[in-house]
């Protein structure tokens, strides 16, 4: 039997290529919203790893990598405090590896002296933040897709 090792990690930019085929992977995973969306879904394999490598410029990417195969990345926006994507490829989900990427982006904005993480959640989504300790500022939506926005104070 093989020993599953996970890494987590900052980003770098030879990883935007893997980071764009786990966020089209995940869009159409039995879990994303975004499945049966054709048009979010076009957009998402229109995307390429130069788009990837620009939003590095703004936000901070970690991934996670189990046996050495990128699994799952994660965004923040330490300028607006903003917890902006978390996409796990959907062969890995559910072995902590989203929580795993929360907590490192949750340390990044605590050492940048960030009081607080926001994020704007849906679907299943809204469980699994409010398992990390999340909480609604907004009322989950009643029509349409179901989102709301959440926040997270953090501990200094």
């Amino acid at each position: 039997m093989s020993q599953k090792l996970l890494g987590i990690r900052k980003a770098r930019p030879a990883d935007a290529q893997q980071i764009r085929d786990v966020h089209v992977l995940a869009g159409k995973g039995p879990d994303s919203l975004e499945r049966n969306n054709k048009s979010v879904l076009r957009w998402m394999e229109k995307r390429v790893a130069a788009d990837y490598l620009q939003a590095m410029q703004t936000e901070v990417f970690v991934v996670a990598e189990l046996n050495n195969r990128l699994c799952g990345f994660g965004a923040v926006n330490l300028l607006k405090g903003e917890i902006t994507s978390v996409y796990v490829d959907p062969d890995f989900t559910r072995q902590g590896i989203a929580s795993s990427l929360v907590s490192l982006m949750e340390l990044a904005a605590t050492d940048a002296g960030l009081p607080a993480l926001e994020l704007q959640a849906a679907g299943g989504a809204l469980t699994f933040y409010e398992k990390q300790g999340y909480v609604y500022v907004t009322s989950p939506a009643t029509t349409g897709p179901l989102w709301a926005q959440m926040r997270k104070d953090l501990k200094a």
